[in-house]
C-alpha cells in the first residue's frame, strides 16, 4: 500500500502567539508522487519563515521556463530564510522531501532579531548568513534534537527558546490578530505612537522596516485573504459567485479581483478553486481551509 503525503499546520503555543504565526510540517516520505505533483504552490503573504530541511531537496522556482525543468531552479539550503513574500512561490521537490517551515508575524521578527526587514522581500537567504546567533544556534541545534528525540519534543525545546527570545524583545502593545487588515491597522497605530517622529513617511518607512513591505501592499494582501476566507466559506455552501466576491473582500469590481488574485497566486479565482480542491501541489492552500476553521482561542 502507498503511503500518502502529510501536511500540517501546529499552532503556537499562548506564549508565542503574537509571534509564531503558526508552524507548518510536510512530508511524502513514501509517497509515490509524478514530477507535476511534486510541485509546492503557495499564496503571497506578509508572514517571513524559518524552514528546515530534514530530508530530501527542494528548489525554487522563479523563472517560467523552470516549470518545464524544475531541478534547474536554485537549491533550497537546509536551513533557510524567507522574507515577505509579494508574490506566489512556488518550488519543487526532485524525490521524499520531509520539512518544517515557522512563519513569524514580521514585526515579531524584527524586534527578536533586529532585522531590517526591507531587503529580504520576495527573498529567501541561508539563515547562517542573516539570522543573529541568539536564534541561529537554537535553530541549528533543532536538527538534532529532532534526530535524538522526534519532532515533538524536538518542537517543544525550539519553542522554549523561541519564549525565551521573544519575552525579553517583546514589542509594548503586541497581540496576535487573527486577519492581515487587523494586524496591519494595529502596525500602523504602533508606527505613530513611538518616540522616533510621527510623520506619515516616517510611520511608512518604520512600518516597512519591521515587516518588508509597504502599507500598500499590507492592505492589497488584506482583500486578498478576505477573498480566500469568504470563497472557502461559498465553496462549503456550494454557492460561488465572483462578483458577490469581489465586493464583499473589498475589491473595486471582478475584474480587479482576478487582477490581484492572479498578482498574489499566479491563478485566477476560477483556476485556484478547481485546482486546490485535490491536486497535491496544491496543498498549502487546502491548509488555509484549516486557517479559516482554527480552534477557537488560537
Amino acid at each position: 500500500m502507498t503511503a500518502t503525503t502529510t501536511s500540517e499546520i501546529m499552532w503556537p503555543r499562548p506564549a508565542v502567539t503574537g509571534c509564531v504565526f503558526c508552524t507548518i510540517v510536510r512530508d511524502t516520505r513514501g509517497a509515490a508522487l509524478d514530477q507535476t505533483q511534486r510541485f509546492n504552490f503557495f499564496p503571497a503573504s506578509p508572514v517571513c519563515c524559518v524552514t528546515w530541511l530534514f530530508a530530501g531537496d527542494c528548489h525554487l522556482i522563479d523563472q517560467p521556463e523552470q516549470m518545464e525543468h524544475p531541478w534547474t531552479g536554485a537549491r533550497l539550503p537546509d536551513l533557510a530564510f524567507f522574507g515577505p513574500q509579494l508574490g506566489p512561490l512556488v518550488s519543487w521537490n526532485p524525490g521524499e522531501t520531509y520539512a518544517m517551515s515557522i512563519a513569524f508575524y514580521p514585526d515579531a521578527f524584527s524586534a527578536m532579531t533586529g532585522l531590517d526587514l526591507s531587503p529580504f522581500a520576495g527573498r529567501m537567504v541561508p539563515a547562517e548568513e542573516v539570522l543573529p546567533q541568539s536564534i541561529l544556534q537554537p535553530c541549528r541545534n533543532f536538527f538534532d534534537t529532532i534526530r535524538r528525540e522526534g519532532l515533538e519534543t524536538g518542537f517543544s525545546v525550539l519553542e522554549d527558546q523561541i519564549e525565551i527570545i521573544w519575552a525579553g524583545t517583546r514589542p509594548a502593545g503586541t497581540r496576535p490578530m487573527k486577519w492581515i487588515k487587523d494586524w496591519s491597522r494595529s502596525l500602523v497605530l504602533r508606527a505613530a505612537l513611538t518616540d522616533l517622529g510621527r510623520s506619515t513617511r516616517q510611520i511608512a518607512r518604520r512600518v516597512k522596516s519591521w515587516t518588508g513591505v509597504s502599507q500598500r501592499d499590507l492592505q492589497g494582501l488584506g482583500h486578498t485573504e478576505q477573498l480566500y476566507a469568504k470563497l472557502h466559506e461559498a465553496i462549503q455552501k456550494g454557492d460561488v459567485d465572483w462578483a458577490g466576491l469581489a465586493a464583499a473582500s473589498g475589491f473595486a469590481d471582478q475584474a480587479h479581483m482576478i487582477r490581484q488574485m492572479r498578482r498574489h497566486t499566479g491563478f485566477t479565482p476560477e483556476q485556484l478553486r478547481k485546482s486546490a480542491g485535490n491536486h497535491e501541489a496544491f496543498w498549502g492552500y487546502r491548509l488555509l481551509g484549516q486557517y479559516f476553521t482554527e480552534p477557537k482561542g488560537h
